[in-house]
């Protein structure tokens, strides 16, 4: 008859760790720690009970130092991405500084081959790097750009004229 009696305890104690927090469970093996132990089995079950709160406390702490760390983890990777796209922003601001600088320049050179007699300004044209060649035709004046291709080898003028109409205005 006493068995019967300790068999709802029993059951709650086994089941406990499936239903309730660490800390319930704890408060529940306390509250029957109070009591007087009655049997060797409900020994062993309090005893059983202690070691996996124990195991769970130990789990819990863990849990919490990975959270710990996740978050200092996250953080690194947001500071670093803040200063990653700060490094960005100065590489495209370096970057739109230099095409300006460069087509302040080239605008510049065509100036100077717009000035220049016509058939030198072709002779010089004719012997620079295509891209170069056709940036400043570009930054000249039609009638100026014109005269040059009329001055230049045939086969030149053509490759210029030819690259010059395929430029995608930007």
């Amino acid at each position: 008859m006493k068995n019967l009696r300790l068999l709802p305890v029993l059951f709650a104690c086994l089941t406990a760790p499936l239903f309730l927090e660490p800390s319930l469970l704890w408060a529940q093996t306390e509250s029957l720690a109070l009591q007087p132990i009655q049997s060797v089995e409900e020994r062993r079950i309090l005893l059983s009970l202690q070691e996996e709160r124990t195991r769970l406390e130990e789990r819990d702490r863990q849990l919490d130092q990975r959270e710990m760390e996740l978050k200092s983890l996250q953080a690194e990777v947001d500071k670093k991405l803040d200063e990653l796209n700060v490094l960005r922003q100065q590489f495209e601001q370096l970057l739109a500084e230099r095409e300006n600088r460069e087509a302040e320049r080239l605008g510049e050179l065509s100036l100077m081959y717009e000035k220049m007699d016509p058939v030198k300004a072709a002779a010089i044209i004719s012997t620079l790097d295509e891209e170069l060649a056709i940036g400043i035709l570009a930054g000249m004046r039609k009638k100026s750009a014109g005269k040059l291709l009329n001055n230049m080898e045939r086969k030149k003028a053509a490759s210029l004229s030819r690259r010059f109409s395929s430029i995608e205005p930007e």
